[in-house]
C-alpha cells in the first residue's frame, strides 16, 4: 500500500492506459480533447484532469502515423516563480514554455519542418539535442526572482502572431492535421492577473492548425473580460457520481490496479472499503490517501481516518486558500461557516432515522453573487459538487443544486461505516434543503467591501470598478435603468444600494437584485490580483 500513486506525474507515459480505469463519461472527454476544438477540463483537484490529459497526449502520439495530429503537453506548474506584475514578461514565459514543448513533440513524431519555421519556434537556434534559446528565456525568467533589479531579454521570444504562422507553416509542409496543445495546472498556480492573461492567449493562439485544452478548476479561475468561457470553448466536467450502480467498483479497480495485493484485504472487509470510496465522493486521489492512512480496514482505523480527514484536513486545505487568494479570504472563511455551521449539521439532523437520506442543497439563482461565489471557492476545494443548475425549488423558483461532499456528512456520525451504507443506498435528491434568495444565513457576505485602495491588485480593481455598465451581463433595458439614476460606472453600482436601483422605472427587488449581482459578479475574479 505504500507504493500507491497519486498524481499524474508519478506514471510513465506507456502506464497510462494500464491503470486507466473509465468512467462513464471519460472515453467522451477523450475523444473531445483528441478533437479539435477548444475545451476547457473543468474539476476539483485531484478527480483525474491531468490523467485525462496526458492520456489523450499518449494516444495521439502512438496514433499520428493514422491520424496526422501532433499532441503537445505543457504544464504551467512553475509559474508560481514568476511575478504577477509583469505582464510582458509573463506572456514571453508562456509563449516559450509553448514554443519549447511544440518543437519537441515535432521532433518526437518524426515531424520534418522547414527550418525558417523552427527557428521561429527556437527563438534563432537550431533544435537536434540542444537548449534552445526560449528554454534560457523559460529558465532566465524563472529565476529572475533571485535578481529583481535585473531584467531578462525577452526579445527572442515570437509573438503569438508568428508562432500562429510558423505552426500553419509546419502542418502544411509536413502534411501534418493540427497540432493539440493540452496546458495542465493552467488556472491552478496562476495568480488571477496571470489567468486572464492566459486564457486571453487562449484565445489568441486558436487557430485551424491550433486546438488548445486546458485544465481549470471551479472557483478560482479567472476569465478576464477578453475570454467567454461559454463561447469560445467546450467545457466539460470530470466526475465520478457515488451514486450511480458501477461508482463502488470503478473505485474498487482504480485501487487493485496499482496494488493487486489488495484485493483480499478489500474482498474481506468490503464494507470498510465501500465507506471510505463513499467518503470520497469520486475523488480518486482522496481515495488512495485515506486508504494509505488508514493501512488495515478496521472499523476503528476507517472511523479515526475519516474523522480525522473529513473534520480537520480538508476543511484545513480550504481555509489555506485565503492565504493564496488573499482578496477572497472573506469568501472561503463564511463558505467554511456556512457549509460546515449551517449545512452540514442541518442535513446530518433532517438523515437521522429517514427512510431517504439527502446531501443536497439548492441555492436560488437570485442569491448574492458572493453566495455563489464562495460555494465556487467551495467546489474547487472538493467540499461541494454541482448537481444542476436551472432546478426548480419551491413555488417553482429556479437555482443551483449541490451535493455536500459525502465525507464530510459521515465524519459527523458516530458510526460512519454503517451510515455510508445507508447514505449511498437511499439517497435521494428530493429531500434537497433549500436557500432562498434573502436567506438570512447571507446577510454577513451579502454585501462586499470593494475598496480598491485594500487590494493588492488596487490597478486591475480600480480599472474594472472604473468600466461602464455597459460592459455588465445585463439586458439593454437594464443598463439604460442604471443610467436613468446616475449611475455609470461598475464601482457606482456597487456603492448604490437596491433602493436606490429600485428608484428607476419599473425596477423592482428581482431586478435590482440581478444588476447588484451582474456589478458583484463582474469584479469578483480581480479581488485577488
Amino acid at each position: 500500500m505504500d507504493e500507491l500513486r497519486y498524481r499524474t506525474e508519478d506514471f510513465k507515459s506507456s502506464e497510462l492506459e494500464e491503470y486507466f480505469v473509465p468512467s462513464g463519461g471519460d472515453e467522451e472527454i477523450i475523444t473531445k480533447l483528441s478533437g479539435r476544438e477548444t475545451v476547457l477540463l473543468v474539476g476539483s483537484r485531484g478527480v483525474g484532469k491531468s490523467f485525462l490529459l496526458r492520456l489523450s497526449e499518449h494516444r495521439l502520439e502512438k496514433d499520428f502515423a493514422s491520424r496526422h495530429v501532433v499532441p503537445v503537453y505543457v504544464t504551467f506548474f512553475r509559474s508560481t516563480l514568476l511575478q504577477a506584475g509583469n505582464q510582458i514578461d509573463f506572456r514571453a514565459w508562456m509563449l516559450a514554455r509553448i514554443c519549447s514543448q511544440v518543437v519537441r513533440a515535432l521532433a518526437n513524431c518524426g515531424v520534418s519542418a522547414p527550418k525558417s519555421d523552427l527557428t521561429t519556434l527556437t527563438g534563432g537556434q537550431g533544435v537536434s539535442g540542444q537548449t534552445t534559446r526560449l528554454d534560457e528565456i523559460v529558465e532566465a525568467l524563472e529565476g529572475a526572482w533571485r535578481h529583481p533589479t535585473e531584467s531578462v531579454a525577452t526579445a527572442s521570444v515570437p509573438t503569438v502572431e508568428a508562432v500562429r504562422d510558423a505552426v500553419a507553416d509546419i502542418c502544411e509542409a509536413s502534411s501534418v492535421e493540427r497540432i493539440n496543445l493540452f496546458i495542465d495546472e493552467a488556472a491552478h498556480v496562476l495568480v488571477p492577473e496571470h489567468q486572464r492573461q492566459f486564457f486571453t492567449l487562449m484565445r489568441d493562439l486558436r487557430s485551424p492548425y491550433i486546438a488548445v485544452k486546458a485544465a481549470v478548476y471551479p472557483g478560482t479561475t479567472a476569465y478576464g473580460d477578453s475570454f467567454e468561457p461559454s463561447h469560445d470553448a467546450t467545457m466539460l466536467s470530470v466526475d465520478r457520481d457515488p451514486t450511480k450502480g458501477e461508482y463502488l467498483d470503478q473505485m474498487r479497480e482504480i485501487v487493485l490496479k496499482q496494488d493487486p495485493a489488495l484485493a483480499r484485504m478489500i474482498s474481506e472487509n468490503r464494507s470498510y472499503f465501500d465507506a471510505l470510496a463513499t467518503a470520497a465522493s469520486g475523488n480518486p486521489r482522496t481515495l488512495l490517501k485515506t486508504l494509505a492512512r488508514a493501512k488495515k480496514l478496521t472499523a476503528r482505523n476507517v472511523t479515526e481516518v475519516v474523522r480525522e480527514f473529513y473534520r480537520e484536513e480538508i476543511w484545513s486545505d480550504h481555509s489555506n486558500l485565503g492565504e493564496r487568494y488573499a482578496g477572497h479570504r472573506r469568501l472561503i472563511d463564511w463558505g467554511r461557516e456556512f457549509l460546515e455551521g449551517v449545512v452540514v449539521g442541518q442535513l446530518s439532523e433532517r438523515n437521522q432515522g429517514a427512510s431517504e437520506k439527502s446531501a443536497f442543497f439548492w441555492i436560488h439563482r437570485d442569491s448574492p453573487a458572493a453566495v455563489k461565489e464562495a460555494l465556487r471557492l467551495l467546489s474547487y476545494s472538493g467540499l461541494v459538487h454541482e448537481s444542476g443548475t436551472s432546478i426548480k425549488g419551491t413555488r417553482s423558483e429556479l437555482g443551483t443544486r449541490y451535493m455536500v461532499n459525502l465525507g464530510c456528512l459521515l465524519a459527523v456520525e458516530n458510526e460512519p461505516v454503517p451510515v455510508s451504507a445507508s447514505l449511498r443506498g437511499d439517497l435521494s435528491i428530493k429531500r434537497m434543503m433549500e436557500f432562498g434568495k434573502n436567506h438570512r444565513a447571507y446577510e454577513e457576505i451579502a454585501r462586499l467591501n470593494v475598496d480598491a485602495s485594500a487590494n493588492p491588485s488596487a490597478d486591475a480593481l480600480r480599472e474594472r470598478l472604473d468600466a461602464s455598465v455597459g460592459e455588465l451581463d445585463l439586458s439593454d433595458f437594464q443598463k439604460k435603468s442604471l443610467r436613468s439614476v446616475g449611475l455609470e460606472t461598475i464601482g457606482g453600482v456597487l456603492q448604490a444600494t437596491e433602493d436606490q436601483l429600485q428608484e428607476a422605472h419599473y425596477v423592482g427587488p428581482t431586478r435590482s437584485r440581478q444588476m447588484m449581482n451582474a456589478a458583484q459578479a463582474a469584479v469578483l475574479e480581480y479581488l485577488s490580483g
